[in-house]
């Protein structure tokens, strides 16, 4: 099933710098020729008013069809929605829906909720047994620091999944032990100031170090700092070999980011570009 690229690259996208009237033409079109990536990204601009009119309705309009259109990434988002009853009606038992979709795709704040729906009787069933089970899957994919974080919030009866720091922190803490998708977030959290000063030097180290592992999330991240120039020169060039690292490791993916930077370049920067990704992937495949 397809897996486009995560729901905060688009993001960054749209909210590190003004939106260019061509760049919104591009996701219009795009959007309503099922892109699914396309209408991510409109359903983000519909909710923070950019380009085009605030509107949360519009919002889940559009990522409900990049949802029917493969985009999985966007279920936990969706169910989030559902779950808070904006831009929707409240309604727990959608939520808990979105968010086992987002489960199966292996996404750890979904199931957070999901436990938390089986411990408050949210849309699901209370029963205190699933609720520890799905707390566990949840900390098995952060690690065993986030276990122990986990286990205490739902004895404590806290209704509320981990603050922004403490998601931070445990992000940094798998970092630090090589996780690569903790170098990821914590990347996605320095761009955005969540849980820890805004900082895009610090955003741009951290997306190189997933990048470098061949995580697809963390090469469009890295990109995208290169192609807009938050904490390094703008380098189209740059940003289009790790497009096209994206594109070789999965071939499958819509390559939105890659069509969009490089209709902005000539031939020889577009093989530039091609030829040191084609070489990164050689080095990286051996």
């Amino acid at each position: 099933m397809r897996r486009a690229i995560s729901l905060f690259t688009v993001w960054f996208v749209l909210f590190s710098n003004p939106l260019q009237a061509d760049d919104l033409t591009d996701i219009l079109v795009a959007a309503e020729n099922n892109n699914p990536m396309a209408q991510v990204a409109l359903g983000a601009m519909h909710e923070h008013g950019m380009g085009v009119a605030r509107n949360d309705t519009r919002c889940a309009y559009w990522w409900q069809r990049a949802l029917d259109n493969g985009y999985m990434d966007i279920s936990k988002a969706l169910g989030s929605m559902y779950f808070s009853g904006r831009g929707v009606p409240l309604d727990y038992k959608k939520a808990m829906e979105l968010y086992k979709i987002a489960a199966e795709h292996g996404h750890p704040h979904a199931i957070k909720y999901i436990a938390l729906g089986y411990k408050r009787g949210l849309g699901l069933p209370q029963d205190d047994a699933k609720a520890a089970e799905w707390a566990q899957r949840a900390a098995a994919l952060e690690g065993a620091d986030s276990a122990v974080v986990m286990l205490e919030s739902y004895q404590k009866k806290e209704t509320e999944p981990h603050t922004d720091k403490e998601l931070f922190d445990e992000f940094l803490r798998q970092a630090e032990k090589g996780n690569p998708r903790g170098n990821y977030y914590v990347s996605v959290a320095y761009t955005a100031g969540v849980g820890i000063p805004q900082d895009y030097i610090e955003a741009e180290k951290w997306a190189r170090r997933a990048a470098e592992t061949g995580l697809t999330s963390g090469a469009a991240h890295l990109g995208l700092f290169h192609q807009l120039g938050q904490g390094v020169p703008v380098n189209r060039v740059e940003a289009q070999k790790w497009y096209y690292i994206v594109e070789g490791l999965r071939p499958d993916d819509e390559p939105f980011l890659s069509k969009v930077n490089g209709s902005r370049m000539n031939e020889k920067e577009r093989a530039e570009a091609r030829s040191l990704a084609d070489a990164w992937l050689a080095n990286y495949q051996m």
